[in-house]
C-alpha cells in the first residue's frame, strides 16, 4: 500500500472544488461558492479553514494593476551571488534580505552554473531602474554578478495568472494538450 505524502495532503472531491472556487474567484463568500457546488455554508467554511490549515491557502493576494500604481518598468534579472557571499552568509539569510527589497515582485532561487537567482523588479520609469542597477553594479561588485537583465514594459505583460495551471494540478492532469499555434490540416 503508498503511504500518502504528509506534504501533499489528500483532498476531498468537495475540498478540490471549494479549492477551485476560490482559485477562480478568490473574494467569493462561502454562501456563493455553497449556492454553487450544492453543499452547506458551514461545510464551505470548514473546509476553507482546513485549507488555510494545511498551508495549501497561504493568503488571499489581489491582482494589481502595476501601471495604475505608478509601475511602468518590469526588469528580469538573472544575478549570480559570487562565493565570498556564501562564505560570509548563509542561503536562509540571503534570501530573507532579498525578500526586504522593496522593488522586487518575485524572487526565485536557481541552481545553476551561471546565476544563483532569478529576479522580477519593479520601477516607476527607466531612470529609476537604470540608478537600482547601476547602485548593485558598483555597491555590490564584489559580491554580486549581473548575468542578464531585461527590461520591459508592464504594457507589455501577456499573463501573469497561474489559474489553468493550478486546476491542472488539482484534477491531477498531465499537461493539457494545447497546442500553441493550431495545427494545420493536409488537405
Amino acid at each position: 500500500m503508498e503511504k500518502a505524502d504528509p506534504k501533499l495532503p489528500k483532498l476531498t472531491e468537495n475540498d478540490k472544488e471549494v479549492l477551485r472556487q476560490i482559485i477562480d474567484h478568490s473574494k467569493i463568500p462561502d454562501s456563493k461558492i455553497a449556492e454553487e457546488i450544492g453543499i452547506s455554508p458551514q461545510a464551505v467554511f470548514k473546509i476553507r479553514n482546513k485549507l488555510e490549515e494545511l498551508g495549501i491557502i497561504k493568503g488571499y493576494t489581489p491582482v494589481i494593476d502595476f501601471k495604475k500604481v505608478g509601475i511602468n518598468v518590469l526588469a528580469l534579472l538573472v544575478l549570480r551571488f559570487k562565493s565570498g557571499v556564501w562564505d560570509r552568509y548563509s542561503d536562509d539569510f540571503v534570501s530573507e534580505r532579498i525578500t526586504k527589497i522593496p522593488y522586487i515582485i518575485a524572487a526565485y532561487r536557481v541552481a545553476d552554473a551561471r546565476a544563483s537567482h532569478i529576479l522580477l523588479i519593479g520601477f516607476r520609469n527607466t531612470a529609476q531602474k537604470e540608478q537600482y542597477l547601476a547602485q548593485i553594479q558598483t555597491k555590490y561588485q564584489n559580491d554580486i554578478e549581473i548575468k542578464d537583465a531585461y527590461t520591459f514594459s508592464v504594457d507589455k505583460i501577456i499573463t501573469q495568472n497561474p489559474i489553468g495551471l493550478l486546476n491542472e494540478i488539482i484534477d491531477k492532469n498531465d499537461f493539457s494538450k494545447y497546442e500553441l499555434f493550431p495545427v494545420d490540416k493536409k488537405k
